[in-house]
C-alpha cells in the first residue's frame, strides 16, 4: 500500500500554429539526411542481411540527428529509409499522407554508389 501513482495533469496550450522559427524546412532536414547517409553509406557494399541493419541503424540516426540539430519543437518525426541493390533497375518510391499542408511537410534525399541506391524520408507532422 505504500505505492504512490502520481498522476499528471496536461493543460492545453492552445497553440495551433509553430513559430516562424520552429516550421519543418525541407531544406535544412535533408542537408541532415544528406550528411547521415553520406557518412553511413560511403563505403559500403550490398548485402541483403546488412540491409536491414543498415536500414534501422539509418533510421534512428536520421531521427536523432534532426531531433538534435534542427528547431523542430512540437513536431512528430517519421523517418523511413529504403535500401536497394544497385542493378540496373528502375525503382520509384512514393507516399501519400493526409496532413495540414500550413503546418506539416517532409524532406527525401537519394544516395547512390557503385552496388547501393538508398532513399532516406522524413516526415514532420505538427501536434496541436
Amino acid at each position: 500500500m505504500g505505492d504512490q501513482h502520481q498522476v499528471h495533469v496536461w493543460e492545453n496550450t492552445y497553440i495551433m500554429a509553430p513559430k516562424d522559427d520552429e516550421k519543418f524546412l525541407p531544406s535544412k532536414v535533408a542537408a541532415v539526411i544528406k550528411n547521415v547517409m553520406d557518412s553511413y553509406l560511403v563505403d559500403k557494399e550490398y548485402q541483403a542481411e546488412d540491409a536491414k541493419i543498415w536500414t534501422l541503424d539509418l533510421s534512428n540516426e536520421i531521427k536523432a540527428t534532426v531531433k538534435q540539430d534542427v528547431n523542430i519543437p512540437r513536431y512528430k518525426i517519421i523517418v523511413q529509409v529504403v535500401i536497394g541493390e544497385q542493378a540496373s533497375q528502375g525503382v520509384r518510391v512514393a507516399s501519400k499522407c493526409l496532413w495540414d499542408t500550413s503546418a506539416d511537410n517532409y524532406a527525401s534525399y537519394t544516395f547512390e554508389n557503385n552496388s547501393i541506391f538508398a532513399v532516406g524520408m522524413v516526415f514532420g507532422c505538427y501536434y496541436e
